[in-house]
Formats: C-alpha cells, structure tokens, sequence
C-alpha cells in the first residue's frame, strides 16, 4: 500500500465510522457495517455490507425505507472525499 492509500483508507474508515455512529442513532436495530474496496480503484470499488440486529429488524428497515436513510447518511458522508458507493449490501447480523 503506498504512502496515498494509507492515507485514503485512514480517512475512509473515519467517515464511514462515523456514518454508522449516526445511522446507530437514527436506527435502534441497526449494527455494524464493514467495508471492501481496491485502493488501486477506489471510485470503482467500494462495496458496503450493512448489519441489522436481525432478519425482523432487516425487514422492517426494508419495509419502512430505514435502508434509504442508511444509503443517505454514508453517501452523504462520503461525498466529502469524493466517494460513492457502488454496491449496498443489506443484511441480517446472525451472530
């Protein structure tokens, strides 16, 4: 990883860290979120898994629109670095 992408992704992680906190505070019944991407081709590669407490707690995300506000809330917090997402992920934490 060169000097750049260690750079890029340190900063990645603090935005998207701080996007799931806000999305924990809008939404109860949501988790955790992680991430992948090829640094090499960041705008082409980020793909974001987002966790609900439990397939319930997915469904009603789903059900109610709550993915949209977690779409919204990290688009909205990656736009200041210049990132989009390219792939949502919804899921149930099974763990």
């Amino acid at each position: 990883m060169t000097k750049t992408q260690k750079q890029f992704d340190k900063v990645l992680r603090v935005n998207l860290t701080r996007a799931c906190e806000e999305i924990k505070d809008e939404l109860s019944e949501f988790s955790w979120l992680t991430h992948e991407i090829d640094l090499s081709k960041p705008t082409t590669s980020l793909k974001l898994s987002c966790y609900f407490k439990d397939q319930f707690a997915l469904e009603q995300a789903t059900k109610n629109q709550d993915t949209q506000l977690v779409k919204n809330i990290i688009s909205k917090k990656l736009a200041s670095i210049d990132l989009t997402v390219k792939k949502f992920i919804f899921s149930a934490d099974n763990i």
